[in-house]
């Protein structure tokens, strides 16, 4: 205790004094304990205060002095959410239960996100570790009645949300869930009526009951009821967008769009800045097929409240669909200099530049807007699009993952990553998806189309031909399923089915690719190359502009020797469409096939320059380079390619063989050729590569037995005639050599193969 009878009194300068409060203040300032609740207290009374950017910038400011701050990710999980942002919320609700695991609601806050982002079980792993640190936690009760309904438990949600008005009687939320289960069951519907007044009696000022009342006042016919509630619940929260949502759908469902439009304009006037509201408005007038008016709706709101961001950005995208790209570059700009790094705008901003044309500019635009807000899932997919239209399938895998982690609902971004399993073959990833998929949209038929493509790929053909049946019965005009189904069928041995099935998918969608080139197919497998040009010609007749249907004319007129047409065909297809892959391709071969290999790979080194992250752009350039004779470059290009994508084939079998060719590391070369035959073992190439590799190990055997196989495939090929037979002589059996090189010499007699088994047989004599 202080006594000043121990005080000794002595003269201090006031300038002492100061350095000394100084010395103590900054003492204080110093201490990171001190400073971060300090940080906690001024965050919290900001979102007292209805300031929830401020409050945020507070608690983050908190968690940069110390990142183990339970309490300030806490409060920064419900400042998001306040904001309607639930992804960082879900973030920082992780990290709360990680540090402080007995913050109980923190846990049921983080449950009812997971629910709601089509989690359930993680949901109810919450409710339990809530109720095993407190047995008597309505909140955990009622969770678990979410996820039992989730389920399709309803018995069970009955039992979990009655165990959490026993314990808490008078919770309106509890009372409005208790109806929805009962409006689920004609039998207990009048009782879900009682429990919405009861809500409505324990939270007058709650919007909530009267929607529900409503919700339940239209599926009995009751209009007018339905309407009174949903204009009590507008009175009662304004701020709520739902109500004035569900009017909205009232009014035009009923046949009254005046009021369904003045109540959509009405609550964007009201709530100027929030996003919700004026997408409600730009849907209604999308629904009712208004574009024009949209914009000019959007023009005047825009005038009206120039400061929000909300109304711009949805005028910005009106315009986008009306293609009026000007006004729309400068609004973007002009939102550009008010939200620097937002999200929504530079997306905006890389829908601008992909439509004028500038795509290496939006792709830089995507991956900068998705590096500064990694949880725009808007940002991502559109991301995961244009990195796929560029060839760079890594980046756009990974978009499309983002955006499924953010939006597991999202069909999108399920179906880029279905893509992407299909041209894998990865069936397992496939099935995955495809039943995740259904869990969340049971109806979904892409989804069935996808489960039944993983089974085709395992060969169930029984299982995939109930799912596409099944896509079928959902979507009965759906083109992909006829063609899903015919393709089983005849893989399952009933090919004449199967083709009359993949017709109809061509007749339902005659812009199908994949349709005609699999009939196509057919015709070619029957030797009937004339016919399958016919068939295209006669397509592309119906669809004109059709680029993949020239690009497939082209390819034809290769096989059969049509170079000039060939040639020109393609020159269509990349006319229609610039960056078909397939049209540039079959431009090359022909110019290669009339011999100018000069303008063959002047035009695909322009492809490959705006397609720098394609790694068959660079490997078809190596094969060019290397059918020109220059080797060194031919070797560079499928080194690059090797870079982009290291189980590229073509790029790993091509490398290894010039290796070995131009006497470089064998072991090297050994490691590529096995890579190439591991992800081609049926590919003839690659077991010759494979064993002429083998043939400079010094391993005769195993290289013999690699070509004797590869030559039932491909029994005229003079190159592995010639590598056989030197193999033979190495194994000193010297009538199979001499059988080999003359059979290459025979034929391909001006080849360097031919060539080279000619001077064989001379040292051989």
């Amino acid at each position: 205790m202080f006594n000043p009878r121990q005080f000794h009194v002595t003269r201090v300068s006031a300038a002492a004094i100061l350095s000394l409060v100084i010395v103590f203040t900054a003492g204080c300032n110093r201490d990171p304990n001190v400073r971060k609740q300090k940080y906690l207290e001024s965050g919290k009374r900001y979102e007292a205060d209805g300031k929830h950017k401020e409050a945020a910038i507070q608690f983050s400011n908190a968690l940069q002095v110390d990142k183990n701050y339970a309490d300030a990710h806490y409060e920064l999980a419900k400042v998001y959410l306040t904001m309607g942002s639930p992804i960082p919320a879900y973030q920082e609700l992780q990290k709360t239960v990680d540090l402080a695991p007995n913050n109980l609601a923190a846990r049921i806050t983080l449950g009812d996100l997971l629910l709601a982002g089509h989690a359930p079980d993680r949901a109810a792993a919450q409710a339990k570790a809530v109720l095993a640190a407190n047995p008597k936690n309505a909140d955990a009760y009622a969770l678990l009645a979410g996820v039992s309904q989730a389920q399709g438990d309803r018995d069970e949600a009955l039992k979990n949300i009655q165990q959490a008005l026993s314990l808490d009687p008078n919770r309106a939320t509890f009372h409005s869930a208790l109806a929805l289960l009962y409006a689920s069951d004609p039998k207990t519907e009048p009782q879900a009526e009682q429990e919405l007044a009861k809500a409505a009696n324990l939270d007058p000022k709650g919007a909530g009951p009267h929607v529900l009342l409503a919700e339940l006042l239209q599926r009995k016919g009751d209009t007018p009821g339905a309407e009174q509630q949903l204009q009590t619940a507008i009175g009662l929260a304004p701020k709520n967008i739902q109500p004035r949502a569900t009017l909205a759908s009232l009014y035009f469902r009923t046949g009254s769009p005046d009021k369904a439009e003045q109540v959509a304009q009405q609550a964007v006037k009201d709530n100027p800045d929030d996003n919700s509201a004026a997408t409600l408005l730009a849907g209604f007038y999308s629904q009712s097929g208004q574009l024009d008016r949209a914009v000019s709706t959007f023009a005047d709101l825009s005038s009206r409240y120039p400061k929000s961001s909300a109304i711009r950005l949805t005028y910005a995208r009106l315009l986008f669909d009306k293609k009026d790209y000007a006004k729309a570059g400068d609004l973007v700009t002009q939102l550009n200099k008010d939200n620097p790094g937002n999200a929504d705008v530079e997306t905006l901003n890389a829908l601008l530049q992909l439509n004028t044309g500038k795509t290496d500019d939006a792709l830089n635009t995507l991956k900068k807007a998705t590096k500064d807000n990694p949880s725009s899932t808007e940002a991502q997919l559109l991301l995961a699009r244009v990195s796929a239209s560029k060839g760079d399938m890594q980046t756009s895998e990974t978009a499309y993952r983002a955006a499924n982690r953010l939006s597991p609902a999202n069909v999108e971004a399920a179906g880029g990553l279905a893509q992407i399993a299909v041209q894998r073959g990865d069936s397992t990833t496939l099935a995955q998806i495809a039943d995740n998929t259904l869990k969340i949209h049971p109806d979904y038929a892409p989804a069935y189309l996808w489960r039944g493509t993983a089974e085709a790929i395992r060969k169930d053909y029984d299982s995939a031909e109930a799912d596409f049946q099944t896509a079928l019965k959902k979507d009965p005009n759906n083109s992909i399923a006829y063609l899903e189904l015919g393709e089983v069928r005849v893989a399952a041995g009933h090919s004449a089915d199967g083709q009359d099935m993949i017709q109809k998918a061509l007749d339902k969608d005659p812009g199908s690719a994949r349709a005609l080139a699999a009939l196509v197919h057919f015709d070619l497998v029957a030797k009937q190359p004339a016919k399958a040009i016919a068939r295209v010609q006669a397509q592309i007749a119906k669809v004109p502009g059709n680029s993949n249907f020239y690009a497939m004319l082209a390819s034809l007129q290769y096989q059969t020797k049509d170079y000039n047409n060939s040639l020109e065909s393609s020159r269509k297809a990349m006319q229609l469409d610039p960056n078909n892959g397939g049209a540039v391709q079959s431009f090359v071969q022909a110019e290669v096939a009339l011999g100018d290999i000069d303008s063959a790979i002047s035009v695909w080194q322009g492809w490959t320059n705006s397609h720098p992250n394609d790694a068959h752009a660079n490997q078809v350039l190596g094969s060019l380079e290397e059918a020109k004779g220059d080797q060194a470059k031919a070797m560079d290009f499928y080194k690059k390619a090797l870079q982009l994508d290291p189980n590229n084939v073509v790029a790993s079998n091509n490398l290894a063989y010039l290796m070995v060719e131009t006497g470089q590391n064998i072991d090297v070369a050994l490691n590529l050729a096995q890579t190439a035959r591991r992800n081609a073992v049926d590919s003839p190439q690659t077991a010759d590569t494979l064993a002429w590799v083998y043939y400079y190990k010094q391993n005769y055997a195993a290289a013999r037995d690699l070509l004797e196989t590869a030559l039932h495939s491909d029994p005229d090929n003079a190159s592995m005639h010639f590598h056989l037979g030197m193999t033979y002589s190495k194994l000193n059996d010297k009538s199979d050599a001499e059988t080999q090189l003359k059979k290459a010499v025979e034929l391909s007699p001006g080849s360097k193969a031919g060539k080279d088994a000619s001077a064989a047989l001379a040292k051989l004599g």
